[in-house]
């Protein structure tokens, strides 16, 4: 062999033999690929049910009225598409289509194209791989378009896979009898713009919408494609569909047909889907676009004017995220200052609790980073808490958060030292609290300090709250035990601990056994006799329980 030389590209002749990975014979492959071939044909009328052949026994019948066949070996030609040249400019089609049928038993009879004969092309499933020869013979005289017959599989119920594979084609199709229901792909759309032999469908983004639905029909052929989608943070959001109707740029990966093929014009589109959503966005007239797509849009010849002046007010996280709250949006003046939190539930729930004793010198709000880059956000003060001080009768103690300090000693006062940041400089700013919570998120009651001030009025059930909104995460192990259990459970722990710091240990223990007692033997709660239970030694003795005396070990 004389180095260098050339050779072409070429497919082994075993190729044909794989040709049933190619596709799944699935009812839905199935009537896709028979259906756009039909359409492809010029057939206005397709008519599917299922009927008992003499000879095959239950078979799915697909009659279409298209023009015939000019050459039955064309179905069978992998990879060879006899479509007429409009057909494959405009759709890419390839010739592979019809070995959807791989791996079933196929009967076709089909009009000879632009006579009154017809032929009759018998295929078993070894004929798709080429280990067996297909059957042509003369088919009966007058028949029109072309009938299949495919062999069916236990179990199989062709109705619901027909009438899915018909509702987006343009074309009728009989099921069963019954005409199958046609949809316009872009129903409800806000907004449709045809481009490029492409109807662009514009729609205001669903909560609940799945990430993976169907978002372009191609012919009837409905797949889902990486289309562009884009929104905002408070205003109406959106996402696209297309409807594919005479497009030359678009193309589909092969065989399958199932994704579109990632190039140039693919990316054309996406731009310019782009610039549809920043249309609609400049015609609503106002919008909470992130600085970066507002930066886009300029890009694409749309001047927006920069997003309103909206955030929401500042509101504490909870340890237990299900519970934090998203305060009503409110409009931000140029004093308002940003709470730019450190930390997570306990710095924040500290904040939170002293400000409700003494309020921030403007609203303190809750950033949102996608509007950095506008002038009226960066210009927004920034505050952040920079450590707490214990102050005791005798001491004073410098704590930064997350750090424990643990102390026998209740304070004289408690205070929280923040910095407020802005283009002018930095401002200290104290605020004086009844309680603090010193250590890291997401721990036990026994792993964190908790610091009440002597001359705090706060109840047991308002320092219970507190540390469950700080601390109470719940697990979902299926051994922790249920959400109502875990709360329970560590509401009485917090309990425990914040009378043993606000009273004593001895009165902790008095209520831990008072809980118990009401809790588990709520029934005598309504009986008039009293009732006392003594423990002394190992044993428990009840008396005036039902005007008896009851031991037990």
């Amino acid at each position: 062999m004389t180095i260098p030389f050339t050779f072409h590209a070429s497919v082994a002749d075993d190729a044909i033999a794989k040709v049933s990975r190619l596709f799944n014979a699935t009812l839905d492959d199935i009537f896709a690929e028979l259906f756009q071939n039909a359409r492809r044909a010029g057939a206005s009328e397709i008519a599917v049910d299922q009927v008992d052949d003499p000879e095959l026994g239950a078979v799915i019948r697909i009659i279409d009225d298209g023009p015939g066949l000019t050459d039955p070996k064309h179905l069978f030609m992998l990879g060879q598409s006899a479509w007429a040249d409009q057909v494959t400019s405009v759709e890419d089609a390839a010739g592979m289509g019809f070995f959807a049928l791989a791996g079933r038993h196929v009967r076709i009879t089909v009009q000879q194209k632009g006579t009154n004969q017809s032929w009759v092309i018998e295929a078993t499933p070894e004929s798709f791989s080429g280990a067996a020869p297909i059957l042509c013979s003369e088919g009966p005289m007058g028949h029109k378009g072309m009938t299949i017959l495919i062999s069916v599989k236990h179990g199989e119920n062709f109705v619901p896979a027909a009438n899915y594979a018909a509702q987006y084609l343009p074309l009728d199709v009989i099921v069963d009898g019954t005409l199958a229901d046609r949809k316009d792909f872009l129903a409800d759309a806000d907004f449709v713009e045809d481009w490029n032999g492409i109807r662009i469908g514009i729609y205001p983004m669903p909560q609940n919408r799945f990430r993976n639905d169907t978002n372009i029909n191609f012919h009837g052929v409905t797949l889902h494609a990486k289309l562009p989608s884009l929104g905002q943070q408070f205003h109406r959001s959106y996402y696209v569909r297309l409807d594919v109707t005479h497009c030359t740029s678009l193309n589909l990966v092969l065989p399958a047909r199932k994704e579109v093929v990632e190039d140039a014009g693919f990316d054309e589109l996406r731009t310019h889907i782009r610039t549809l959503f920043f249309q609609r966005i400049l015609a609503a007239g106002s919008h909470s676009l992130s600085f970066e797509a507002f930066t886009e849009a300029a890009t694409l010849g749309v001047v927006l004017a920069p997003a309103v002046m909206m955030l929401r007010p500042f509101s504490p996280t909870h340890a237990d995220t299900d519970c934090d709250q998203q305060l009503p949006l409110q409009m931000v003046d140029s004093d308002d200052i940003l709470f730019d939190s450190n930390g997570g539930a306990i710095e924040e729930q500290n904040l939170a609790y002293a400000l409700t004793n003494q309020h921030a010198p403007s609203t303190l709000f809750t950033p949102n980073s996608a509007f950095k880059g506008y002038a009226w956000y960066d210009q927004l003060a920034c505050l952040s808490v920079k450590h707490y001080v214990f102050i005791g009768d005798d001491h004073t103690k410098i704590i930064l958060p997350e750090k424990q300090y643990e102390t026998t000693e209740r304070p004289v006062q408690l205070e929280i030292h923040c910095e407020i940041g802005s283009n002018e400089g930095v401002d200290d700013w104290h605020l004086n609290t009844d309680w603090l919570i010193y250590g890291e998120d997401y721990v036990t009651l026994d792993e964190v300090d908790i610091a009440v001030t002597k001359c705090s009025k706060a109840t047991s059930a308002d320092l219970v709250d507190f540390l469950e909104n700080a601390l109470f995460c719940p697990s979902d192990d299926s051994d922790a035990g249920s959400f109502d259990q875990q709360r329970d459970w560590f509401r009485d722990e917090a309990e425990d601990r914040v009378i043993a710091l606000l009273e004593t240990s001895a009165e902790a223990d008095i209520n831990a056994v008072i809980r118990i007692v009401d809790r588990e033997l709520y029934w005598l709660r309504g009986k008039s006799n009293s009732v006392t239970i003594h423990i002394e030694n190992g044993r428990v003795e009840v008396v005036g329980l039902h005007d008896a005396s009851v031991a037990a070990e």
